[in-house]
């Protein structure tokens, strides 16, 4: 292919006399904006530069041709326009100053680079099969992934199932084990960084070092809202793979529901708050709602420690409900084991015999005064509350406690913090169970109720159920300038208020679909399940001749309805 053939925006063929491209609308005369590599830049005598596809805060990145074979590739560009300018050669100049920075950074691009490209094998990883320093700083180039970003893939597709999610996710959660034990950490992960390529799997792109990533670094922050962990946003505190499980868990939350989680430093403030629209919380096993809750918890201290934990509780845990189901189905007549060589009559001897000699214990410590048969034991109701049964806890008075009672005295949770509670080692290692919300003026997540009661007696390894506080009943309403309709839209019913009709605006510096304002206006306190009204820009914000594409990463000819 001659090179005067090709469109610099996506390296597809051009047809003589055409003045953009068909399949893309990048027009033939295109040009990089001036702080860029130049459009047929050459780079190490066999890629050429095309059109620069999006910028991080370490790199620049391009769609370019490999011309030893001809195929399209992505090349990224280590550029942190902090720390570093073009000259009018395409050379980078440190910023005085910054040198020492500058090469402590590139040489981390370097070994991120070298790192994916030894993870060729990795499905979700597009490696680097190219590196090396040209032009003052360095480059990295892959191969080219044609595909959508997530993001687009749910909104012109819609939400996906918890069974969708789990066919696209369990892959690319497996993946992370072998990439964070490769020492690699992304730190970025979120539906713009997640494509859905042409086979329909999830390919994660653009690693950046950790410092584009974080806040009071050299490298401008790219933190995500809603998608970066609470970590990210503290100045001198290191990120580990805890970080990228919450980025793993906040895009899923965006599959299951199209919008994004609330962000972290709000939700630290909410004490962990994670709602969900009901519709959708309905839907997902009950074991899936709480390894994302675990997985997002603001804590990094008291989150799902690694992509491998995350896997296990959302496989594992499917294995056994999946054994739970089985034998919980209807009650038809099953086929009797099959006889095995008689051992079968030997198993119901011993059990016999060890009932027998446990049934005798019993009337032995009742002689010597351990167990007294002539009280009368209380129960307590059994209620239900979210699908909760609590199983009925009978109280045996215990005349002598010796070692190793049976029962110990409930703690009393009232005014703890439900997550903390999650993790924490209760008396006679009882675990706690949510059983519902209430509203109070008490901070949210805090407990409220309790059954059993505090000091009751009650089994070891028991649940305690508690109902939590779900914070006053009236709650500000939030800023929701720039969201897109159908992502406030569910985040307003997701915090309990309703949404009313629409009101479309002919004037406005919004995009068409974006939010401009509230009624009532953002920062007001109103009661949870009033009415907020969205006022949404309609006004078409034509896209220019020197910008033809609204992702220009994605593939235009993808199609999402496949």
């Amino acid at each position: 292919m001659a090179n005067k053939t090709l469109c610099m925006g996506c390296m597809s063929p051009l047809k003589e006399g055409d003045s953009k491209c068909a399949r893309c609308g990048y027009p033939v005369g295109g040009v990089n904006p001036p702080e860029y590599m130049r459009v047929r830049t050459v780079l190490g005598e066999r890629y050429m530069v095309g059109r620069v596809l999006e910028v991080t805060g370490d790199s620049a990145v391009y769609i370019g041709l490999d011309r030893q074979d001809e195929s399209t590739v992505t090349i990224r560009e280590f550029f942190p326009s902090t720390l570093a300018q073009r000259d009018d050669n395409g050379f980078l100049k440190v910023v005085g100053g910054c040198e020492d920075t500058f090469a402590a950074y590139k040489q981390k691009f370097l070994t991120c680079a070298r790192a994916t490209a030894r993870l060729r094998d990795v499905l979700v990883v597009v490696p680097s099969f190219d590196i090396f320093e040209e032009n003052g700083t360095a480059y990295s180039v892959s191969e080219y992934c044609p595909g959508v970003t997530l993001e687009r893939y749910v909104r012109e597709k819609g939400t996906l199932s918890y069974e969708q999610v789990r066919r696209l996710f369990l892959p690319l959660i497996s993946a992370m084990t072998t990439i964070h034990a490769a020492g690699i950490l992304h730190l970025g992960i979120c539906p713009k960084n997640v494509l859905v390529d042409a086979e329909g799997h999830l390919r994660l792109k653009n690693f950046c070092i950790p410092e584009t990533h974080t806040v009071n670094t050299e490298c401008k922050p790219g933190l995500i809202s809603g998608y970066s962990a609470p970590e990210q946003y503290e100045a001198g505190v290191e990120c580990t793979e805890t970080a990228d499980v919450y980025g793993l868990a906040a895009t899923m939350y965006f599959a299951l529901t199209g919008a994004p989680p609330m962000d972290a430093p709000q939700r630290a403030k909410k004490n962990n708050e994670l709602l969900m629209p009901a519709d959708v919380a309905d839907t997902l096993p009950e074991h899936v709602k709480e390894s994302l809750h675990r997985a997002m918890r603001t804590s990094a201290e008291h989150r799902t420690r690694s992509a491998q934990q995350l896997l296990d509780e959302l496989t594992a845990t499917s294995a056994v409900a999946a054994l739970i189901d089985d034998d919980d189905e209807d009650d038809a007549p099953r086929k009797p084991a099959k006889k095995k060589n008689g051992r079968s009559w030997l198993w119901l001897i011993f059990v016999g015999v060890v009932l027998a000699l446990a049934i005798l214990a019993v009337f032995a410590l009742a002689g010597l005064g351990y167990i007294d048969f002539g009280s009368t034991p209380t129960t307590t109701t059994a209620s239900t509350s979210n699908n909760l049964v609590l199983k009925p806890t009978t109280t045996v008075p215990i005349v002598t406690k010796p070692t190793g009672s049976a029962t110990v005295a409930v703690e009393n949770l009232s005014g703890r913090n439900f997550d903390e509670l999650l993790t924490a080692t209760l008396a006679g290692n009882m675990t706690v169970r949510l059983q519902g919300y209430q509203f109070s003026d008490q901070p949210a997540g805090t407990v409220l109720v309790q059954s059993p009661e505090p000091n009751t007696q009650a089994e070891r390894g028991s649940e305690i159920a508690v109902i939590i506080s779900a914070g006053p009943a009236e709650k500000v309403v939030p800023d929701l300038t720039g969201w897109k309709e159908e992502h406030a839209r569910l985040y307003l019913e997701a915090l309990g208020f309703k949404v009313g009709d629409t009101m479309l605006l002919q004037v406005s510096a919004m995009e068409k679909g974006l939010v401009e304002k509230t009624t009532p206006a953002a920062g007001e306190p109103i009661k949870v399940g009033d009415t907020v009204q969205l006022w949404v820009s309609n006004v078409d914000q034509s896209v220019s001749d020197d910008d033809p594409y609204n992702d220009p990463y994605e593939d235009p000819s993808y199609d999402i309805t496949e």
